[in-house]
């Protein structure tokens, strides 16, 4: 399914603008899974003045998160889905939002120090060529973590259920979940190497960080 189809539109109409922000606050279950995010994260950043790229960061819940943590950070967050770039821009004043496909990345080359893909290389139909983009706008000895589900047993059952509740509007989402296995030689052969590989939320959920060469 490429970003440009009618059949990723529509799944993109069907999400909530503010679906990350409002779940944290209302659902225990978002919460829990994103607060344990959060704090993996702050492990693996550091605070200083540094530029951070965000790719898939729908309403930029996540980056809000991390601006908080480590507020010298400069963070731009890209995303395909407009009605979330909207509600961003309202709410979280204090980054910038470009509307952009993740395949493309309109940046000048080595820009960035930090780039986050959480949970977010799933959903695109071809990871491999993100990964080399991203490679492209983050600086020499600059870090990619990468944050994916590990699509264990525990997790397609959990998801099987949530999508059936408060996740229906992901249904037919995931169209690239790769075991932690797979998706490291992916990162590897687009010329990163690996720092860190880290399991969070009982397995079922994989933290990689990775600097390019």
């Amino acid at each position: 399914m490429s970003p440009d189809s009618p059949q990723f539109e529509e799944i993109l109409k069907q999400v909530p603008p503010n679906y990350y922000d409002s779940g944290t606050r209302s659902n225990l279950l978002q919460k829990y899974w994103h607060n344990r995010k959060w704090t993996n994260l702050s492990i693996l950043l550091d605070d200083r003045k540094a530029t951070l790229l965000d790719i898939g960061y729908a309403d930029e819940t996540t980056a809000s998160a991390t601006k908080k943590i480590f507020p010298k950070l400069t963070i731009t967050g890209l995303d395909k889905y407009g009605e979330a770039i909207k509600y961003a821009k309202n709410t979280k004043p204090s980054m910038t939002f470009i509307q952009g496909d993740a395949h493309k990345l309109p940046f000048k080359k080595t820009i960035f120090d930090y780039v986050l893909a959480i949970e977010t290389l799933k959903h695109l139909h071809d990871p491999s060529l993100v990964l080399s983009k991203i490679s492209r706008v983050l600086k020499k000895n600059g870090y990619l973590i990468v944050v994916q589900d590990t699509d264990n047993w525990l997790f397609k059952t959990v998801w099987w259920f949530w999508i059936k509740w408060k996740g229906s509007v992901w249904n037919h989402s995931h169209i690239n979940c790769l075991k932690p296995e797979e998706l490291i030689k992916k990162v590897k052969k687009a010329g990163f190497k690996i720092k860190s590989v880290e399991c969070a939320n009982l397995g079922m959920e994989v933290f990689i960080k990775t600097q390019n060469k």
